[in-house]
């Protein structure tokens, strides 16, 4: 990284000045990462809907849903089977998936996860280099992730769902604009430009795409 001047001058220094200026790194990411851990998603009409059903009291406020939103949940759980990568507290099981997301125009080639790897594995910082805090053994993911294999051809990882509808555009490279787009090309399924997208056409009705991005909506505050 860096530009030539950049290079030479960390080049320039000596091993020690390197892994100083190397640890303060480390620290502060260390540092951004635990504060990160911290940060609870603020509770949202799903969640207060989930509570009620799950104790058997009923739902009161926001937390009663309509009809719409009902229907929505159903074909994310169903139909749709949104639920087999989003899924879990944070709705998203945190893989790496070819959903056919098309490239964006002007930007450098991007095949994801199949080059990504490679980076990872050869980065200093990473969970067995030698800036670790724990054993090797606690370094699973690293260890034991896919490193060469078809599916990881434009594959980037599973976004947790929680708050979408208030931070678009959506993709990893902001490919669209609003849930509904999201919900378009999922019921499409266009081919992926480059390997093969796990995802397959759904005949959805106007109005049930209108009924998923209407549930969507609940998983923001």
């Amino acid at each position: 990284l860096g530009n030539d001047a950049e290079k030479a001058a960390w080049n320039a220094m000596s091993s020690a000045q390197r892994d100083a200026i190397n640890g303060v790194f480390v620290n502060i990411g260390k540092a951004i990462a635990a504060f990160e851990r911290s940060i609870a998603p603020t509770p949202a009409r799903f969640d207060r809907f989930a509570l009620d059903l799950a104790t058997g009291a009923e739902p009161k406020g926001d937390a009663v849903f309509s009809k719409q939103e009902i229907l929505g949940l159903k074909l994310f759980i169903g139909k749709a089977n949104c639920v087999t990568c989003h899924n879990g507290p944070r709705f998203t099981d945190n893989s790496f998936h070819n959903t056919g997301v098309p490239p964006v125009a002007g930007l450098p080639p991007d095949r994801g996860r199949i080059d990504a790897v490679h980076q990872v594995e050869a980065d200093p910082f990473n969970c067995l280099g030698a800036y670790r805090d724990g054993e090797v053994a606690a370094c699973g993911e690293l260890r034991f992730m896919v490193k060469n294999a078809p599916q990881l051809i434009r594959a980037y990882k599973t976004p947790s769902l929680r708050g979408a509808a208030t931070r678009p555009p959506y993709m990893h490279a902001g490919q669209f604009s609003s849930l509904d787009e999201v919900v378009a090309h999922y019921a499409k399924a266009a081919p992926s430009v480059e390997g093969v997208s796990e995802v397959h056409p759904l005949e959805l009705s106007d109005r049930e795409r209108a009924a998923l991005v209407a549930f969507l909506k609940t998983l923001s505050e």
